[in-house]
């Protein structure tokens, strides 16, 4: 009974992300056409910036939460990273090996 119930579940789980997906495209189109309808809405979030109105309660914990949610800027290195190759283990050795000379005819 409970693997029924896990794998019913499981199977609605894209469904329910398809769903999710299909509602944000809605909402967007909604925005799209109200812009559209009413062009004072336009640019509403850059005309709102320029009152330099204090944010609103609900505002600034959207903020906070969109703020803690990005990633920190990586800061960059002082210094160009050295990308010499490191050396062998062992020690140096020579480029070529030394040929013996062979014996000349005698």
């Amino acid at each position: 009974m409970r693997r029924c119930l896990l794998l019913l579940a499981l199977a609605s789980l894209p469904a329910f992300a398809q769903q999710a997906g299909i509602q944000r495209a809605l909402i967007e189109r909604d925005r799209q056409s109200a812009e559209f309808s009413r062009p004072e809405l336009r640019n509403f979030h850059a005309q709102r910036d320029q009152q330099h109105l204090p944010a609103r309660p609900d505002e600034r914990t959207l903020e906070t939460r969109e703020r803690d949610a990005q990633p920190a800027v990586p800061q960059r290195p002082a210094t160009a990273p050295d990308y010499r190759p490191l050396p062998l283990p062992g020690g140096p050795r020579h480029g070529v090996d030394p040929i013996p000379v062979q014996g000349s005819g005698g």
